[in-house]
């Protein structure tokens, strides 16, 4: 087993000393050298030799009976402890390559097993599991852990065990990162669930980017996806070194020196008492025996006797050189005046080829000679090896393809292209992508020309000089030049691009784009009281904020200041650019928390549109800062189109939508009922619910005004729901009463297609008591077009409760009868269009006459609403409708009405 380091030697021939051609030459070097290799090795081994990781096993223990600890185990019942702790946390616990749970701990908990005698079950799991286990109950004591006073609440720690540095750990390429305070401009990548998150917040710090494990965190880091990150020194050390990136980070000074302890749930006594009592068993070398075996200890010196033996050997090599080199001066005397000549011109050739080869492995870039009729890598220097890490890999086997990323456009194509023009005597001077042979990547500047060896000029030098610092830098300045330093958001400069875009776009396809110009009201109130730290906390909130309420395709930007601009793209009318921006004052509604601090803050925003208000980013940006301005100038918390007649239109847009929230909210909505009556009989049969809004100061507004707004809000859902439950409650009552009247209630294309659809219906049937039987949904061809398999699912399990299922306004959409077989509809409902027609056109009464057949045929129900008179009614029963609804009917109207009618014997009895 060698102790000192393997030295690969790529391309060099092993040759003779210089001067050295005889045998005689050969012994004296070698025994020379002996000598010199025992002169150094002797001091070195009797001073107790170099620090050396060792692996020895553990110290067999002899099974001692502990009747006290059995006695104790006993008394509380425990005949195993449950240890939840994190596998992500060398070398204390971790997982190696082939996923076994190891480390100190794990060997720890193994012994006191075995002192105690009660069994130990290891739990390792991702640390927030593993904080959930011991806080759910399904873990007796968590390992690992930090102490603070949050925790002192929670669980009972015992002594600590081992201290840990916790430092700051950044990409190389940054500076200026010395400590908390630094930390501001930046978000810090940390483990989920870690004790540094916490520490870091106490300071102020809240912008984070969490990860699961410290290894997912390097790995993060090592693909630059974060430069910033907060890690225990120990484990840092293992995975960068794991993963071969320790020379891409520094670190700051210890941000704080954790203490590692055990803990179990507070209060728990008896069980802190037994494992206390059994890690006190454990003697400190059995202990210092299991830590030695995970970090390695030093070789504790050289024996006498080998001491002995090596100054034996000493004696006789010393014996053998002394012969040999007096053997040597004989046989030098006799050959000396035959060789000097020789030896010097051997000598001379020597040194020169030492100089150049020293040369050629002490320059700092990689340098490699290329044949090009093979296309083999011929000889290399020490940077080469270490830069793109070739180990043990023969020159023979390695081709410059393999050096390459394969991205494009850095393809091998075009190293193929720069290769010719270098052998054809064209120096070639670029940036490429390059890959190591451990397959990580990196950028380098290349450098090659023609180089004429041992006489034959089909050679490359090839010379790369590593710039990924340098690119890391240039990218970095180039993503600043184009974005907020604080925010992140693109600025101006990209904003303007992308507004470019978006018009050229805009102007093929025939749509909007909407430039908004946004303010924070009163903003300069929180940096004045509260401090710029707090300030800045708050745009980069209201930022995110902004992202969310716009589509992925738009683009949010800060211009400076409080100051927003939003780009909104492909807009296909001016209502959605409406809609957009009360979104936008909806999300800003909500209070901010930062800093501790309870923060309310409003939005003014200025709106133009292309091309009504310009059809240049200049003119637009100008524009929706002159809509800006007026809209602060009327109050703020408020918004401005740069056209007047839009505004007028936005502001009932926007009137009518605050309106519907709050009439949910002081229940100004109601449900009126009309009739729906059998054909057959006369007899009033069921009703549909239509909604109806009564306007404490307009009275009631019609449903055409405010169901397109309540559908583009999304109010529509929560309006949907109260309808649902009211005319449920309603028919409740009247089967109650006597009267088993069926109820239709409709449903919008947003109800249909949210997940807890069956949920709410599920609730209005409990809640009232009502027969699922007697209600009917309605719902119109145009939602099964889109045919989404969330659509299909909620259909097929409310039919499962009994539900029935209507299609309204049949014929006027995208018929498709494959959909009525697949979900079992139970109605059909003709549309008013072909009803009002039916006695003047024949077409209608064709198309009606044929509708009503086919649903028989396929054992449906037929409703026709929209009957206006005896006349139409009179055709319907003769073609064989079932039931009928309409004015001539009744009108919609209070339940009471509805009820009246039922009451009635067949009040509407028509026919012979």
């Amino acid at each position: 087993m060698s102790l000192g380091p393997r030295i690969a030697n790529h391309g060099r021939s092993a040759g003779r000393p210089a001067g050295c051609p005889r045998l005689g030459d050969r012994c004296l070097a070698g025994g020379l050298a002996v000598l010199r290799l025992l002169a150094v090795l002797l001091p070195t081994m009797l001073a107790g030799g170099p620090a050396l990781a060792i692996d020895p096993p553990l110290p067999a223990l002899e099974a001692e009976p502990q009747p006290a600890l059995e006695a104790e185990a006993a008394k509380l019942r425990v005949a195993e402890i449950r240890v939840a702790l994190d596998d992500n946390y060398p070398p204390y616990s971790f997982r190696n390559a082939d996923g076994t749970h190891v480390g100190i701990v794990k060997d720890l908990w193994a012994l006191w097993s075995q002192k105690t005698g009660v069994a130990v079950r290891m739990m390792p799991s991702d640390w927030n599991l593993a904080r959930q286990a011991i806080d759910t109950g399904a873990a007796d004591v968590i390992e690992t852990i930090f102490r603070n006073d949050a925790r002192d609440v929670l669980y009972d720690f015992s002594a600590p065990y081992a201290r840990v540095d916790v430092p700051i750990w950044f990409s190389s390429d940054l500076g200026g990162i010395v400590g908390v305070e630094s930390l501001r401009a930046f978000t810090v990548g940390v483990k989920d669930g870690d004790f540094c998150p916490e520490w870091l917040t106490d300071q102020g710090i809240t912008a984070f980017q969490r990860y699961s494990g410290f290894e997912r965190m390097v790995e993060a880091a090592a693909r630059q996806e974060m430069r910033v990150f907060c890690m225990d020194d120990p484990a840092a050390t293992y995975y960068m070194t794991k993963h071969g990136v320790q020379g891409r980070f520094r670190f700051t000074d210890p941000l704080y020196t954790g203490e590692l302890r055990w803990a179990v749930r507070k209060g728990n006594v008896a069980l802190n008492r037994l494992i206390s009592d059994g890690f006190a068993r454990i003697a400190p070398e059995e202990r210092k025996a299991i830590e030695q075996r995970w970090t390695g200890h030093r070789l504790g010196g050289v024996g006498p006797g080998l001491i002995d033996l090596l100054l034996k050997l000493l004696a006789g090599v010393a014996v053998l050189g002394i012969g040999a080199l007096v053997w040597v001066l004989l046989l030098r005397r006799q050959v000396e005046s035959k060789t000097e000549s020789l030896r010097t011109a051997v000598a001379a050739l020597t040194a020169s080829e030492e100089r150049v080869r020293t040369i050629f492995d002490s320059v700092t870039d990689a340098i490699f000679i290329l044949d090009l009729d093979s296309g083999a890598i011929i000889e290399i220097n020490r940077r080469m090896a270490e830069m793109y890490r070739i180990g043990d890999t023969p020159l023979p086997a390695i081709r410059v393809g393999m050096l390459s990323s394969g991205q494009p456009p850095y393809t091998r194509d075009e190293a193929a292209v720069w290769i010719a023009k270098a052998a054809e005597g064209e120096p070639q001077l670029f940036e490429w992508h390059a890959r190591r042979l451990d397959g990580t990547l990196f950028w380098v500047e290349v450098s090659m020309r023609r180089a004429t060896l041992d006489g034959n000029d089909r050679r490359l030098l090839v010379v790369a000089r590593d710039i990924t610092e340098r690119k890391a830098a240039q990218e970095r300045m180039e993503y600043l030049a184009r974005h907020d330093a604080l925010t992140l958001l693109p600025n101006r400069l990209l904003l303007q691009d992308r507004t470019e875009q978006a018009l050229a776009r805009a102007e093929r396809n025939g749509r909007l784009v909407a430039l908004v110009a946004c303010g924070l009201d009163r903003f300069k109130t929180v940096n004045d009281s509260l401090g710029h730290a707090v300030g800045d906390a708050l745009l980069r909130a209201a930022a995110e904020r902004l992202k969310a309420a716009v589509r992925d395709t738009d683009t949010v930007s800060r211009s400076g200041g409080d100051e927003f601009i939003l780009l909104l793209s492909g807009l296909p009318d001016a209502d959605a650019a409406v809609e957009t921006v009360a979104s936008l004052h909806e999300t800003m509604a909500a209070p901010f928390q930062i800093a501790g601090h309870e923060l309310t803050v409003t939005l003014s925003s200025g709106v133009a549109l292309a091309p009504a208000d310009g059809k240049d980013f200049a003119t637009l940006l100008k524009n929706a800062g002159t809509a800006l301005h007026h809209a602060k100038a009327a109050g703020r918390d408020t918004h401005r189109f740069f056209a007047e007649a839009m505004n007028a239109e936005a502001v009932a847009h926007l009137s009518t939508r605050s309106g519907l929230r709050r009439a949910l909210e002081r229940g100004e909505f109601l449900v009126h009922y009309q009739p729906q009556v059998s054909l057959e009989t006369g007899a009033v049969v069921g009703a549909e619910a239509l909604v109806r809004w009564n306007h404490p100061d307009e009275g009631m507004i019609p449903p055409g005004a405010f169901i397109p707004i309540a559908e583009d809000s999304g109010l529509i859902v929560p309006i949907g729901a109260w309808v649902l439950a009211e005319a449920c409650r309603q028919a409740a009552a009247w089967q109650a009463r006597g009267l088993p009247l069926s109820v239709a209630v409709n449903l919008s294309a947003l109800q249909l297609q949210r997940a807890d659809l069956v949920r709410t219906v599920t609730g209005a049937l409990a809640d009232s008591g009502l027969d699922p039987l007697l209600l009917e949904l309605e719902l119109t061809e145009s939602m099964l077009i889109q045919n989404t398999e969330l659509v299909m699912d909620n259909l097929r399990r409310i039919k499962a409760m009994g539900v029935q299922v209507s299609i309204d306004d049949f014929g006027t959409g995208y018929s498709n009868l494959s959909y009525i077989g697949r979900l079992a509809v139970d109605k059909l409902k003709i549309d008013r269009s072909f009803v009002a027609d039916l006695t003047g056109s024949h077409d209608s009464a064709r198309i009606t006459t044929a509708v009503i057949q086919m649903a028989h045929g396929l054992n449906l129900n037929v409703v026709a609403e929209g009957v206006e008179d005896a006349e139409t009614l009179e055709a319907l029963r003769r073609m064989g409708c079932d039931v009928a609804q309409g004015y001539f009917l009744g009108r919609p109207g209070p339940a009471e009405a509805v009820e009246r009618a039922a009451r009635q014997a067949s009040p509407f009895k028509v026919g012979a």
